[in-house]
């Protein structure tokens, strides 16, 4: 008989998804980084009374479009990546719910947009950790989930569910490899050189600059992930020239 996670992977596959993993609800508790980085009222038993596994998968940041950055082709890349995860998140739960689980999706970004960032620039859920603690990737510069075949070049959403699913594990491999490119790129000046773990992510500053391009309608800004050289993507290129000059030319 097909296991739990073998047939949410299976429903994920169907919609082109493979950087899959799940952890524990436990591992939010105990793990030192995330514990101590996520309180206890926006950890899965908080938000899922019952929650045993969590459920993390992502999908790419095409390269091409990411090197366009900021703009309007990137702006729109990423709000279809969005889209698609939370589609693709309520079919694991219908998947779970199908075999008698119960299941809940979190949404891809749980704020309210750049202003609510302003007022309080956190989500109701971290992603980023969930991954981390499947053993997806380990944190950058950047701020971001680094993964060997994409850098930080991912998107990533979660689905809590009371079922028992693998427990993945923290990578030992450090994929960020201090290069300090990622912060030196950034126009806003929000990263130092530190891991994320550390004190050095200046998130004001960084809402401060979604919010300027906002204002010309080519937020986010993705500068940090386009020029990261980690992942086995790193090597392609987006358009340069004139053809960049003109996608960047469409903004408010």
């Amino acid at each position: 008989m097909q296991s739990d996670y073998a047939a949410a992977v299976s429903s994920l596959a169907g919609l082109g998804i493979r950087i899959i993993g799940s952890c524990s609800s436990d591992a939010w508790d105990t793990d030192p980084l995330v514990s101590s980085a996520v309180p206890p009222e926006r950890r899965p038993k908080a938000l899922m009374p019952g929650c045993r596994s969590a459920l993390v998968f992502g999908i790419p940041v095409q390269k091409c479009i990411s090197d366009t950055s900021p703009s309007i082709w990137y702006r729109e890349h990423y709000k279809v990546l969005n889209s698609y995860l939370d589609m693709a998140a309520e079919r694991a739960v219908l998947e779970f719910e199908r075999r008698g689980r119960s299941a809940a999706a979190v949404p891809r970004d749980g704020y309210i947009g750049i202003k609510g960032l302003q007022k309080d620039p956190s989500a109701f859920f971290s992603h980023k950790h969930s991954a981390y603690l499947c053993g997806i990737g380990t944190f950058g510069m950047n701020g971001s989930i680094l993964t060997e075949d994409y850098g930080p070049r991912i998107r990533l959403v979660t689905v809590l569910t009371d079922a028992v699913l693998p427990e993945g594990r923290v990578t030992d491999k450090q994929t960020c490899n201090r290069c300090g490119l990622c912060v030196r790129s950034c126009p806003a000046n929000a990263l130092s050189i530190s891991l994320y773990q550390e004190v050095g992510f200046d998130v004001e500053a960084c809402v401060k600059r979604q919010d300027d391009l906002a204002s010309e309608g080519i937020s986010p800004c993705g500068i940090c992930i386009s020029v990261c050289p980690q992942g086995s993507d790193s090597g392609r290129r987006g358009p340069a020239g004139t053809p960049l000059e003109i996608i960047r030319s469409y903004r408010l």
